[in-house]
């Protein structure tokens, strides 16, 4: 294999492991009520040290790239959320006598 070759394959395996991720994130995003189940050291992608980016993989890191960019979006939206669930049931909790019975619809 030329060094070029390897240098491709190098990239093409470094995008894999991105677009495996972002994978996971989707999963993620779209299960929350799994990620009480998750482990806490999920792993991360640590960009390897290759150089410059072959142009021929260059239409597909952009599209990768804003993947993980509207992803990026989702999770803010998503952690947003989960703020200002847990302000609320702070408050809940501050404000409500603790000997009535409270009952929630946690339909959703």
């Amino acid at each position: 294999m030329t060094d070029d070759g390897h240098w491709d394959s190098a990239w093409s395996s470094a995008l894999d492991a991105m677009e495996l991720e972002a994978d996971e994130v989707e999963q993620m995003l779209r299960h929350r009520e799994l990620l009480e189940r998750l482990p806490a050291d999920a792993a991360t992608f640590t960009p390897p040290d290759l150089g410059p980016l072959p142009l021929a993989l260059e239409d597909r890191a952009r599209r990768l790239m804003q993947r993980q960019l509207d992803l990026s979006r989702e999770l803010s939206i998503a952690v947003a959320g989960n703020r200002q669930q847990a302000r609320l049931v702070s408050r809940l909790h501050r404000e409500v006598d603790q000997s009535i019975p409270v009952f929630l619809d946690n339909r959703t």
